[in-house]
């Protein structure tokens, strides 16, 4: 037995249990044995091995404090943090034990969102002993508590403004595709947003998160392209333990110069599987409904269509999930109105999300994709006369379109944060109307409570 605690001592848990077998082979009603021996079954991992021991002590009433801590170590480790739960309140009234047994309680409580328990039940632990190394542990933990009952606070409200250099401010508002003129045109931009929301339920597996943005911009030189609108979603979600499913219904609304020039309804169910705490799987679809309220010269030029697709995607999560690699491929098919826009996308994105330290971080992306179009492009030409005469025939347009993006963001105070940015997008198409340049630069400053 001795030989056993020694090994134990020095966390050679092989050994250890060991010579405690031999020990209980020679004296087999050894209380004492019998615990040290679930403690390290416990450490070696093999917890259904150490089970009936633990049983057993706690029938004779051995240790029941102890016991009752190894008992709910055992809960934690198959995941039942509610039976673990009621073993460490047990445990609690061991003095022995009692700072340790509260902090696994704290623990157990946070896994299954009573958050606030888990932080008073934190607290408990550091007046338990202020001077020991749980209370340390059980120190720091509290913040990550307080961060995790802010994330979960059912209202959030947050507004910002901007201020960019945009050098093709002339692209019709709504996509990068409906250039309005090769050239282009800078100028200066001024944007103000505004969001709220509401997570009903926000600290169940099941919430209805509701939100409503806002987003206006200004044009010193060039007020015809002023932007205004509004985004209205609701989006239910389920979280479990090794993911989450989500399925955001959205409307937005947008005009241009205060003239009705967009209306959208978006579906987009979303699975997201974490195979480990580190690499996580993304799988997307995606039905939007979209309307074009321009007046038009063309009928073939109508963008107003159905948009379906879907997507793959893949996440490594680093520095506790606060940063990620992404990479996600989509394709989707605008069946439009006009045979001008009815194409399909093949779309890749590559991200990271970089946080240098806990207020400044970095977030990077490249988004790439191909656009083949079905029909031959219409132009509207005028050959003898006759407008769009159909003997006048252009290629079909095929568009390849590479955006980069750079983003520095620092933390001033709680909530409040400052950006700058730059955005450059290239558009090669083999119809001159779409292919372009465009950079934009810029900062932003954002709080959110």
């Amino acid at each position: 037995f001795l030989l056993g605690q020694t090994y134990r001592l020095l966390l050679n848990y092989p050994k250890a249990k060991e010579y405690l077998e031999e020990a209980l082979r020679l004296k087999p009603n050894f209380p004492q044995a019998q615990l040290m021996l679930a403690d390290t079954l416990l450490a070696l991992d093999r917890p259904k091995e150490a089970t009936p021991i633990l049983e057993k002590l706690e029938a004779s009433g051995y240790e029941p404090g102890q016991t009752a801590f190894l008992q709910g170590m055992i809960q934690v480790k198959e995941g039942k943090y509610s039976e673990a739960l009621g073993y460490f309140r047990k445990a609690e009234q061991d003095p022995r034990v009692a700072q340790e047994a509260a902090f696994q309680a704290s623990l157990a409580l946070a896994a299954l969102n009573r958050l606030k328990e888990a932080r008073s039940t934190m607290a408990k632990v550091i007046t338990l002993g202020p001077e020991t190394q749980t209370a340390d542990f059980a120190q720091r933990y509290m913040g990550l508590l307080e961060k995790r009952l802010q994330d979960i606070r059912p209202f959030h409200i947050g507004a910002s403004f901007g201020f960019d250099f945009d050098s093709n401010v002339t692209l019709q508002a709504g996509g990068a595709g409906a250039a309005a003129q090769t050239s282009g045109q800078g100028d200066i931009v001024f944007t103000q947003t505004a969001v709220a929301e509401y997570n009903f339920f926000a600290d169940k597996p099941f919430s209805v998160l509701t939100q409503y943005a806002y987003y206006e911009n200004f044009h010193r030189r060039i007020p015809t392209y002023d932007l205004l609108s509004h985004y209205v979603a609701v989006i239910p979600t389920y979280n479990f333990k090794s993911g989450r499913f989500w399925l955001p219904f959205s409307f937005n609304y947008a005009d241009v110069q205060s003239d009705k020039y967009y209306t959208g309804y978006l579906l987009t169910p979303t699975f997201l599987y974490l195979i480990n705490p580190k690499v996580g799987l993304e799988f997307g679809a995606r039905y939007n409904r979209k309307y074009y309220w321009t007046p038009l010269f063309l009928q073939q030029d109508d963008r107003s269509a159905k948009n379906l697709g879907g997507s793959l995607g893949a996440y490594y999560f680093f520095k506790k999930q606060k940063g990620f690699l992404q990479a996600r491929f989509s394709y989707e098919h605008d069946f439009a109105t006009g045979n001008n826009w009815d194409c399909s996308t093949y779309r890749l994105l590559l991200a990271v999300l970089y946080p240098v330290t806990d207020k400044l971080k970095f977030n990077l992306f490249l988004d790439m994709y191909l656009q083949p179009f079905d029909h031959n492009f219409f132009s509207g030409q005028t050959v003898t006369g006759f407008a769009g005469d159909p003997f006048v025939i252009s290629p079909a347009r095929h568009d390849r379109v590479l955006l980069y993006g750079i983003q520095a963001t620092y933390e001033i105070l709680k909530g409040l944060e400052f950006n700058i940015h730059y955005f450059f997008t290239r558009a090669d198409s083999n119809i001159l109307l779409y292919d372009y340049n465009r950079h934009i630069v810029g900062c932003q400053l954002g709080y959110r409570y």
